[in-house]
């Protein structure tokens, strides 16, 4: 009599080890695996198999006692004992969410590896206080992407049975299952061929793609990957998340279901907190997950309940609600705020952020982002009905608040760009009142621009329309492009080496002036500062300016040599209003049509010398470059121009070598003057720049003439004087973990200090999470508009001495800042920051308190103290008020922070180096 293959399924294809099914007859109940074989039903039914060296590949077994193959042996074939060997390990319903120790003491079983362990590039991607973490050992068909019905099935085991009649293999020892990205590991299992199904029990593991199984029992089908795990405990790798459940799901889909499950991301050995829930799902593919009746535990005691939930298990965006952020203040009260995002596709997100304050009502807040193949931006818009009344008094106040705005950047082909940046509000003092979650600066004045620039091989055009929203009512209306256009280049032919270059713009400048007064918040009157301006302060017009010029950059290795010639021509037709032309001042006189033209003729050079050499017994390359630079522009009368967009750039080191002093194109310099600098590097063989001293100054052959409006150069020291300050710049690393950089300017004639600064930075590379900010600036050198009187003025007062407005050194810049995140002992650091204003004796912003460090969790508790600007006048030493604040900020790593969210700003913008140390946190 023939033997009887069994028929499996041709969709099945089954690969066993031994020759469990081709070689051997029914008789024999067993066969201990030597060898591997791959099988495949023929079409005659009969089976077709080659043999297969064992495989060195194999993922490596678990470690085994030996008692499941004499389990096997002794026990009859359907009995319990052969199919249910009693759990020796905990019920995970009874640890309360932590690991079962039981299982292993190390907690290996959950791929858990010690933080001695592991590698450099593993260390990098762990936590600083995290004792180790979670780490997917290599296998075969780790990353095989074939689908469950077309992927052949790998089994191998130390002994193997085959019921012929039951057609059912029993496998024992070290069970190795594996079909596509599905590996599962046990002491026993069945394969029951007519259900396509598996049984396995004893130290299950069940892995698919960045997940862990480890259970007492399983039940898998084998031709769809679909699998129940009993006394669970799983493990997502790349989220460094791990949990329980009574019994685990895994759907053909790959999501993973849980009966009474739990979630955290503490280590397997304590749980600061877990999330435990009924019924927990877990989708890998998504990185989100759910629960229902869900308890937030901290040290095993509920402090949180909610009917349903979602969560990330990676860190890939998902629709749900952010963390909230609870603050109190005297003008909001207490708000909270609960942010909602959506993910609406991978291009496309939305955020709404309602925000409840119990002083004012519901600000409704939202954003939608896009990215396009051409095109990325965002909407905003925002709504308030405004209860507080505080400011009904004030001028242009609207109790009905809103904003709306439009970022956006297309390229609508490789040369033509569109941009817009759009934003309006309905009061200047919405973003003094309300804060904003839009990424929307908020300076001054608000952008409303739109741009169209168009990019050739050798020139730039560009149209734009730049009009300004008031976001203050302490400053003077800025004037509007409209439109400006511009075209910049150069001609593609260089004869004998000579550089031909242009710039040309067009640009009509408008602004509507404010006249009469402003009602305060007292209900007082104060003259606006737009109805202070007088003479050509108060002019609009429009400007052609056209400046080509030639030049000759040579080139050696040694040094360079640059001698430049430039045309600058500017027409201007002007409109002043009555009241400007009636309050024109003595030096001024007013034509509507009026040109200028000045040459401008510069030539640069400079040497590079270098050698090596040796400091405190380390080798560098030190190099000392001198340069050399004359600029020659004759003096051209232009007190009747108005100054549209133009001021005075600050003195330093980089000045020496501008050929303008003046920003914008409404004042151009005149100068016969040389200057001189060198600068000294210290670099040593690797490349890295230890030292870099640069010290210059500038020699005038005549007094600088042309100044801004209002300004008699012979009544100003710098105008007259033969030589500049002095202009330092030192730059020192002691290595990559900190440096130190200083600017100093030092007048000879005056023997006083007109600038400088001192910068002290440490933050070790290898530990980030150590920061001190040290740091002085002093700058009293600084030419000006002045609201208050509409003239231009030099220095750091406000106003004129004698006038109720006036405010002594309020513009002059006389502050130290001192910033310090330090750990104190393990997990915890101290946080402070002090920044001082010596020069109106005050306290700018102080603030102090601790954070709290682990694995799973952090905690911060900040007192802050700091200079609030609230515009209640046009006078800007009313509006200086105090605030302060205790902020606590709580984060539960792998849920996202629980409260005081809003921490992370006023720390990131006052401590250099925070963003990095969070960064590179993970």
């Amino acid at each position: 009599m023939a033997v009887k293959y069994p028929a499996f399924r041709k969709k099945f294809p089954l690969l066993v080890t031994g020759g469990l099914l081709a070689l051997q007859p029914v008789a024999v109940p067993f066969v201990f695996a030597a060898e591997q074989f791959a099988c495949q039903p023929d079409a005659s039914g009969g089976w077709n198999c080659a043999s297969n060296a064992a495989s060195p590949a194999l993922p490596p077994r678990p470690a085994h006692s030996g008692s499941a193959v004499s389990a096997v042996a002794t026990a009859k074939p359907g009995t319990a004992q052969a199919q249910q060997p009693t759990a020796t390990t905990k019920l995970v319903t009874e640890s309360k969410g932590r690991a079962l120790a039981s299982r292993s003491a190390d907690y290996s079983h959950l791929d858990w590896v010690p933080r001695d362990q592991l590698t450099p590039a593993q260390l990098a991607e762990t936590g600083p206080y995290c004792a180790g973490t979670y780490i997917e050992p290599d296998r075969p068909g780790k990353f095989d992407t074939t689908p469950m019905s077309e992927a052949p099935t790998y089994v191998s085991a130390k002994a193997t049975r085959y019921e012929q009649e039951q057609e059912i293999a029993t496998l024992a020892g070290d069970v190795v299952l594996r079909q596509g990205s599905i590996q599962v590991e046990a002491d026993e299992a069945s394969l029951h061929q007519l259900e396509n199904r598996g049984e396995l029990t004893g130290n299950v593991r069940f892995r698919d793609r960045d997940a862990l199984l480890v259970g007492d029992r399983a039940e898998i089908f084998l031709d769809s990957g679909e699998a129940k795990v009993e006394n669970a405990e799983y493990v997502v790798h790349s989220g460094k998340v791990r949990g329980s459940a009574q019994y685990a799901k895994r759907e053909e889909t790959a999501i993973i279901r849980l009966k009474d499950g739990t979630y955290t991301s503490c280590e397997p050995g304590e749980n600061t907190w877990h999330l435990k829930g009924n019924n927990v799902t877990l989708n890998p593919a998504t990185g989100f997950g759910s629960a229902t009746n869900v308890t937030l535990r901290v040290k095993d005691i509920p402090v949180f309940y909610t009917p349903y939930i979602h969560f990330p298990i990676d860190d890939r965006r998902q629709s749900g609600f952010l963390a909230p952020s609870i603050g109190s203040s005297s003008d909001n009260g207490f708000s909270v705020q609960t942010p909602y995002y959506i993910n609406l596709a991978p291009n496309f997100d939305a955020t709404l952020y309602p925000h409840l304050m119990t002083d004012r009502g519901l600000l409704m807040e939202g954003e939608f982002r896009y990215l396009t193949r051409s095109s990325e931006g965002q909407f905003g818009a925002a709504y308030l009905d405004d209860s507080n009344d505080d400011r009904k008094l004030q001028s242009e106040y609207e109790d009905q608040r809103w904003m709306y705005s439009w970022q956006n950047r297309t390229g609508l082909d490789s040369r033509w760009l569109a941009e817009v940046d759009y934003t309006d509000i309905s009061d200047p003092y919405y973003f003094q009142d309300l804060d904003t979650n839009l990424n929307i600066n908020q300076p001054d004045h608000l952008d409303q621009r739109g741009t169209l620039t168009y990019r050739g091989n050798t020139y730039t055009a560009r149209l734009n329309m730049h009009a300004y929203e008031r976001a203050t009512v302490a400053d003077i209306t800025p004037y509007e492009r409209l439109p400006q256009l511009t075209l910049d280049g150069r001609l593609p032919f260089q004869p004998g080496g000579l550089n031909f270059a242009y710039k040309t713009e067009f640009v009509s400048f408008q602004r509507s002036l404010r006249s009469g007064n402003f009602i305060n918040e007292d209900g007082n009157p104060e003259q606006w500062y737009d109805d202070r301006l007088r003479g050509l302060t108060r002019a609009e017009g429009e400007r052609l300016h056209l400046e080509p010029g030639v030049s000759l950059p040579l080139n050696w290795s040694w040094g360079f040599l640059k001698p430049s010639l430039k045309y600058a021509y500017t027409q201007y037709d002007l409109d002043l209003d009555g009241r400007g032309q009636s309050t024109l001042a003595s030096y001024e006189s007013f034509d509507s049509s009026q040109n200028r033209s000045v040459p401008i003729l510069s030539v640069d050079s400079g040497l590079y010398l270098d050698r090596n050499t040796q400091w405190f017994g380390k080798d560098y390359r030190q190099t000392l470059e001198p340069r050399l630079f004359y600029l020659y522009v004759p003096e051209e009368d232009q007190d009747d121009i108005p100054i549209f967009d133009t001021g005075e750039s600050s003195f330093s080191y980089s000045s020496l070598w501008r050929e303008n002093r003046f920003s914008g194109k409404d004042r151009i310099g005149d100068a016969n003057q040389v200057s001189l600098g060198v600068t000294s590097r210290w670099v040593e063989p690797n490349g890295f720049e230890r030292q870099r001293f640069s010290i210059g100054q500038a020699f005038y052959f005549e007094d600088r003439k042309v100044q801004l409006r209002g300004i008699d150069y012979r009544t100003r020291s710098s105008a007259t004087a033969d030589v500049s300050p002095y202009a330092l710049e030192y730059m020192y690393r002691y290595n990559q973990d900190w440096r130190f950089t200083s600017t100093f300017n030092w007048d000879p004639d005056s023997h006083s200090t007109r600038s400088g600064s001192a910068m002290w930075h440490y933050q070790p590379a290898d530990n980030p999470g150590k920061i001190v900010n040290l740091g002085y600036r002093y700058r009293n050198d600084t030419m000006r508009f002045d609201q208050a009187t509409g003239e231009w003025t030099y220095g750091g007062d406000y106003g004129t001495p004698g006038t109720p407005e006036y405010i002594k050194d309020y513009y002059k810049i006389n502050q130290h800042d001192f910033s310090v995140i330090w750990p104190v002992v393990p997990q915890w650091s101290v946080i402070a920051r002090w920044q001082h204003d010596y020069s109106r004796s005050r306290t700018l912003e102080a603030f102090g308190g601790f954070e709290y460090d682990s694995c799973c969790w952090k905690l911060r508790l900040i007192n802050r103290y700091w200079i609030d600007y609230d515009e209640t006048s046009l006078n800007p030493d009313r509006n200086d008020e105090p605030d302060r604040g205790i902020f606590l900020q709580i984060v539960l790593k792998g849920l996202g922070g629980v409260v005081g969210n809003a921490t992370e700003t006023f720390l990131d913008e006052g401590i250099q180096g925070y963003r990095e140390r969070e960064d590179q946190a993970f």
